[in-house]
């Protein structure tokens, strides 16, 4: 499995495509810090927008951009014209959808509004900014990302039977496509994605991920990179910004969390699997990532 595969299916991204927004003349709209684990994205179909975060950023959005927020980070949607006061959209029921109408009949900003929902320690999500902007000038015309913005648009117009659920199942796949189109246009300079970019870190992080209950060592890592041990740990943590074992940790714990919500097994055939020996070490360093024990995050405590 692809390094991003693995990150992905560790994050166990599901996705959500909740509202329709159609907004007509000056509107502004407020929308909250999301609890980590939520990331809201928009889809502009037609119009434009103006997007500003609370350091003062302000973003331009236009008919086929995708904003990503992989934090949740609070942001305020603005019409292009003059600034106006945040209101609240009046809900009508049209097509799958529910639809928040601002303004006239008339319909300048056509959007489409959903989440990705995702393990709140996920280091995929961690290693993505604060927002990502895939532009639709970006895009070669007829490729993945658009015909899939199309098809989804289709069904959140047709009211079919079905198509709620597939909308949810068509927005999990947005998302490997929206990840997909921010590294071929922006690269990842620092963290656990960087890398993916260099050759020889690229074989022993792979490596990990293809086997978390491996005994890792340094040696056998550097090995599998070609590199000296004390080369290896110097690249790696200038490239990762942490050491092998703090990203072999997380991505553990990661699958401890998936398995604890997934399936029936114990606690120590977990920690087995995610290898740790001692179901007491397993525990307590699951607590110290996920900030709750195993037991009551199975539990839903």
């Amino acid at each position: 499995m692809h390094a991003i595969d693995k990150l992905i299916s560790l994050a166990n991204v599901r996705g959500s495509l909740d509202l329709r927004c159609q907004f007509d003349g000056d509107w502004a709209l407020d929308h909250a810090q999301q609890a980590l684990g939520k990331a809201p994205y928009h889809i502009v179909l037609a119009g434009e927008c103006r997007v500003e975060f609370p350091d003062g950023q302000r973003l331009p959005m236009r008919a086929g951009d995708i904003l990503l927020l992989p934090r949740g980070a609070r942001h305020v949607m603005h019409s292009p014209g003059k600034t106006v006061a945040p209101v609240t959209p009046t809900q009508v029921m049209g097509g799958t959808l529910p639809i928040h109408r601002i303004g006239g009949a008339s319909v300048e900003l056509d959007m489409l509004c959903g989440d990705f929902h995702f393990n709140r320690a996920s280091l995929l999500f961690a290693a993505l900014p604060d927002y990502l902007v895939i532009p639709s000038g970006a895009l070669p015309a007829g490729g993945p990302l658009p015909a899939l913005v199309e098809v989804m648009r289709g069904e959140a117009d047709g009211n079919q039977v079905g198509a709620g659920f597939l909308l949810d199942a068509l927005s999990q796949a947005l998302f490997t496509l929206i990840l997909r189109a921010h590294l071929a246009s922006q690269g990842q300079d620092s963290g656990s994605l960087a890398l993916l970019g260099d050759k020889r870190l690229g074989r022993a992080w792979q490596a990990m991920l293809d086997d978390l209950a491996h005994p890792w060592t340094i040696e056998s890592l550097a090995q599998i990179a070609n590199m000296s041990r004390a080369n290896f740990m110097r690249a790696f943590v200038r490239v990762a910004g942490v050491s092998p074992w703090v990203l072999l940790t997380h991505m553990r714990m990661e699958q401890a969390f998936n398995l604890l919500h997934q399936s029936h097994l114990g606690l120590s055939d977990i920690a087995l699997q995610v290898g740790y020996q001692s179901q007491a070490a397993f525990s307590k360093k699951f607590k110290e990532l996920h900030g709750q024990a195993p037991g009551k995050v199975r539990r839903g405590l």
